[in-house]
């Protein structure tokens, strides 16, 4: 054979054996965990709970306590495999002081009775976010006091970072919990379309791509956001992306990592102007 002829072969079986570039199922696949809020409340207008019990890959179901179907939605989100949180409301629920320098005792006591109450109405439980709470969460007294009060019952927190000042993430980090915080809402009460949703889900998934894993909040009530899931969700799969429960993505961090945690990273949080 000619050295033409050999360089020809040579280069055409460089073309079929050189390795494909690299992609995400390849490497350590980006996490992304979704959360959805609200359980325990619905209307004939919101996507009724079966439809969302039904998605076959994980998320994780946010339920409130004191609601009309709270016992149901908690029972039928362990019955279809998925991953509990209670999702919990300090203000404007409660009525709390939140004074700036010390935790009020009846803050405190209108709280533990509240948790108590949810531990109950929500058995199985792994995790707990919080619902609307925009004062409560920025009063350091009390996030401090109450992750102190939760640590022993072993569950994770996730901060819903209903408020860009919120220090949750900060006092749950400084107490040794594990613990994740919102990128991304998916929708809105204002705004809750398919484009919004899609939108906001493709940005998480950069970052997850870049950090390794992410956490996105979507509302229970909304089709758009419904339908959206339905259709993203196995695009992302597809693309190397893996769905897991809120769970696989909080992380407990050493005391000597969390020093100045005050500062406040930043966050790719996109807050509503109108709350839930």
């Amino acid at each position: 054979m000619s050295r033409g002829r050999l360089l020809s072969a040579g280069a055409l079986f460089v073309a079929f054996t050189a390795p494909s570039p690299p992609v995400l199922a390849q490497a350590r696949r980006p996490k992304i965990a979704v959360v959805i809020d609200d359980f325990g409340i619905t209307s004939r207008k919101n996507v009724p709970d079966r439809y969302w019990m039904e998605i076959p890959w994980p998320v994780s179901f946010a339920v409130m306590p004191e609601s009309p179907r709270t016992r149901k939605a908690a029972r039928e989100t362990l019955q279809h495999g998925h991953e509990l949180l209670i999702h919990f409301p300090f203000d404007p629920f409660l009525d709390l002081s939140l004074r700036p320098d010390r935790v009020y005792p009846g803050d405190a006591k209108q709280v533990e009775w509240l948790f108590k109450k949810a531990m109950k109405e929500i058995p199985g439980a792994k995790g707990l976010n919080n619902h609307r709470s925009l004062k409560a969460t920025q009063n350091r007294p009390l996030m401090a006091w109450f992750m102190k009060f939760l640590k022993p019952t072993g569950l994770y927190f996730v901060d819903s970072r209903v408020s860009a000042k919120s220090v949750a993430y900060d006092e749950a980090r400084k107490e040794g919990l594990r613990t994740a915080r919102l990128s991304y809402f998916l929708d809105t009460a204002g705004v809750h379309s398919r484009d919004f949703c899609r939108q906001k889900l493709r940005l998480a998934a950069v970052i997850a791509r870049k950090k390794g894993s992410v956490l996105v909040i979507g509302h229970h009530y909304f089709w758009a956001t419904y339908k959206c899931l339905v259709e993203e969700v196995p695009e992302l799969q597809k693309e190397g992306y893996d769905f897991v429960f809120a769970s696989q993505v909080a992380k407990a961090f050493a005391p000597d990592k969390v020093k100045g945690a005050g500062g406040g990273s930043r966050t790719h949080t996109a807050l509503s102007a109108e709350r839930f």
